[in-house]
């Protein structure tokens, strides 16, 4: 990111917690456009909420964040599930178990192309393929997501991501869609989306478990994570 611009999400001190759940904690960082942020966590729900804070559904409980200029904490008064929205032109979701969810019997291509016209409502390209092909999985487009292998519905995923360019895609690498995913294939996957990030001028940010997949990242965000860390069904009840 040059010195010039503005950083696509920027978050100062944010945390999350709801009655008795607590989530991540006092956490800083920003990304650039072109840039990769891997948050890494060894318990799935606080990087996933961390994700969904970035895409506006779920807002923090103290700090500030900031994305593509739209500060997602000003209207913290409110009640849950009223205030800022991001468009989906401006943060794209991967595959969220009950929040963003795919259609098993669709296509690879049929998903990831339906996307695309979510996004780009007017006059936007619905040809997934060059899309499919920069994560490495075209040669899966016509096969259902039911059928995929965890290296394929990660890489699908990534793509849902992408689909339209948005500003920033969030991809969740823990999420029970891409379970059995190996250290190699997570690795693999992070040179495609550090590459794409680049070529788009997009901001990408993927929550793992997977310190090696730091490694292909520009930056990395060790979350946080306080005791004890109570499942809690916040992401249910986030708007879809």
């Amino acid at each position: 990111m040059a010195q010039n611009e503005q950083p696509v999400v920027r978050a100062h001190d944010i945390s999350y917690s709801k009655r008795s759940y607590r989530s991540f904690e006092f956490a800083s960082f920003s990304v650039g456009a072109g840039e990769v942020l891997v948050v890494l966590s060894s318990s799935h729900a606080p990087a996933r909420d961390l994700l969904l804070a970035i895409a506006g559904l779920v807002r923090p409980t103290s700090g500030t964040l900031v994305v593509a200029g739209t500060d997602l904490t000003a209207a913290r008064t409110l009640p849950f599930g009223l205030g800022t929205r991001l468009s989906r032109t401006t943060a794209g979701l991967g595959v969220f178990e009950h929040v963003a969810p795919v259609q098993s019997v669709c296509t690879v291509e049929e998903a990831v192309a339906r996307e695309m016209r979510l996004r780009s409502p007017r006059g936007g390209t619905s040809d997934a393929l060059p899309l499919l092909a920069a994560m490495g999985v075209a040669t899966r487009a016509g096969e259902q997501v039911s059928r995929l292998d965890p290296a394929s519905r990660a890489r699908l995923s990534a793509a849902l991501a992408l689909a339209g360019e948005p500003r920033v895609a969030l991809i969740d690498l823990a999420d029970p869609f891409v379970s059995g995913l190996s250290a190699n294939d997570a690795c693999e996957l992070m040179a495609c989306l550090r590459a794409y990030a680049s070529e788009y001028a997009l901001a990408v940010v993927v929550a793992t478990g997977e310190e090696r997949a730091t490694h292909a990242a520009s930056s990395a965000l060790l979350l946080d994570e306080p005791a004890p860390l109570e499942m809690d069904s916040s992401a249910d009840e986030v708007m879809a």
